[in-house]
């Protein structure tokens, strides 16, 4: 068998994929010119909306940002108060031997708390950008 693709190659004929590439030739500039400016085009009308997509992102996580500390209170009221993640109804269908909070829970959180107040500067000039500190 390979003889026979050898042989043919030695031959001076050519196959159908080596007929097509050595029948192959660059496209027409105006052709291109064409095609580049269509390119442009939609990478312009596309990048608007990407900025504008951006820029309600930015909003959107700004105002979460903004209600993250009320996010974290409330989950650590809740899970100091009940312990886990889940309902008070579910709560009394789990038998549950341990009394109070993790104390790894307890140790994240206050961690947490640590940092936003290390850097509370930051976070207030991102959620505020004209806050002036007194």
């Amino acid at each position: 068998m390979e003889s026979a693709v050898i042989e043919r190659k030695g031959s001076g004929k050519l196959g159908w994929r080596e007929q097509t590439l050595a029948s192959m030739s660059v496209p027409p500039s105006p052709l291109i010119a064409l095609v580049g400016i269509v390119v442009l085009l939609l990478y312009l009308s596309s990048y608007s909306n990407y900025r504008a997509q951006m820029y309600k992102t930015q909003a959107s996580f700004n105002l979460f940002l903004l209600f993250l500390p009320m996010i974290l209170i409330f989950l650590a009221y809740y899970m100091t108060k009940y312990g886990r993640f889940m309902s008070p109804s579910t709560k009394e269908k789990v038998v549950n031997a341990q009394s109070g909070a993790s104390p790894w829970g307890v140790s994240l959180f206050l961690g947490l708390m640590l940092m936003l107040v290390s850097y509370q500067s930051y976070f207030q000039s991102k959620w505020w950008p004209h806050w002036r500190a007194i």
